[in-house]
């Protein structure tokens, strides 16, 4: 992977290091050593499907195994094998990914299969390193049908100390063929500690308040923390926060407006951020009368509530229909449970 460019790649975050710029995996340790005791036990399976929610770090575990496994196998000590791995340019590595139209400086759309030729090329000619021989899919997703069946030939006939690591986000999207030849790894979202070393890491220092709005988006995470880093200064967002700490103290005009600047048409990271605060805002209202013992009424208001303002979003996305309407109505729906619950405090004071 010498060749690929590792200051941009497709759907890279600004202020997010790359997968093979990590030293460090936060998270994911039992399915880390669950793959290396197979490998030392001489039972390790030539292809895995990584599969979760996307923004948990799987790409992140893909090169983290890579790496241990590069080291175990091979005649270099694990420093060395990261840093040529940060530089792209460790020769037993070879990664299948969108790539970069240099002539447009746009990312394809999808994988093609000239990218998958590549990569069994690659396994065609001889080793320029001892050990295993590692091709990480990022992600298989992205593929499309031709390049699906080309890496489906591959893992049905793999070369002799290949390993495969397909990453995923929607695993029922995979091809059942590809899915067949694969060991099924699922990860799940990390804890918000691991969350928090994965922004420490990167160099962001954050604490309090601040901090655990940020891990309240994430929601075990890591790329969710850091998608709400980059908008954190959007005054939209800022607006909904105030609004969100108390909704009757805002004015029907003041709720109009802020339904207007989350709709911007421009700015759909924010609106999906939105709906974050949304839905972590509502949860937490939720667990809060949960913890005081609400009367049943209240909490199937929170219930019904919560319910409410996720189908609205989606239907908006599903119909694309209007923004605004759209998040007014959840706004005041949240209002009507900001009243139920402030009067379950006052009825148990």
């Amino acid at each position: 992977m010498a060749d690929q460019d590792l200051d941009l790649q497709a759907d890279q975050l600004s202020n997010a290091p790359l997968p093979e710029q990590t030293t460090e995996l936060f998270g994911h340790s039992a399915q880390l050593d669950q793959l290396l005791r197979a490998y030392d036990a001489h039972k390790l399976h030539h292809a895995f499907l990584i599969a979760g929610p996307k923004g948990i770090g799987k790409s992140t575990f893909a090169y983290q195994v890579a790496q241990q496994l590069f080291a175990k196998s091979g005649d270099e000590p694990l420093d060395r094998i990261q840093e040529q791995m940060r530089q792209g340019s460790f020769p037993n590595l070879k990664v299948i990914r969108r790539q970069k139209n240099q002539k447009t400086g746009k990312f394809a759309a999808q994988i093609s299969v000239n990218d998958v030729r590549e990569a069994v090329k690659f396994f065609q000619t001889s080793a320029a390193r001892s050990g295993v021989r590692i091709c990480i899919v990022d992600c298989v997703d992205d593929m499309n049908a031709n390049a699906a069946n080309a890496l489906l030939k591959t893992l049905e006939e793999p070369p002799q100390n290949a390993i495969f690591l397909l990453v995923t986000h929607r695993v029922g999207g995979v091809l059942p063929t590809i899915r067949s030849r694969c060991n099924l790894l699922p990860l799940k979202p990390i804890e918000d500690q691991d969350v928090q070393s994965v922004l420490t890491q990167a160099g962001v220092t954050m604490a309090g308040e601040e901090l655990a709005q940020i891990l309240a988006i994430a929601k075990g995470r890591p790329r969710k923390a850091f998608e709400a880093l980059e908008v954190a200064d959007n005054p939209a967002l800022r607006a909904l926060f105030a609004w969100l700490e108390a909704p009757d103290q805002h004015s029907e005009t003041a709720m109009l407006e802020l339904a207007a600047a989350l709709a911007d048409p421009k700015a759909e990271q924010v609106w999906q951020l939105a709906m974050e605060m949304i839905d972590s805002h509502v949860a937490a209202i939720a667990k809060y009368l949960s913890a005081q013992k609400a009367p049943r009424s209240v909490l199937a208001k929170a219930l019904a509530v919560w319910e409410k303002t996720q189908t609205l979003v989606a239907e908006q996305a599903i119909f694309n229909l209007d923004k605004k309407q759209t998040i007014t109505m959840v706004l005041e729906h949240i209002r009507m449970l900001n009243q139920a619950a402030m009067l379950n405090e006052h009825q148990t004071v």
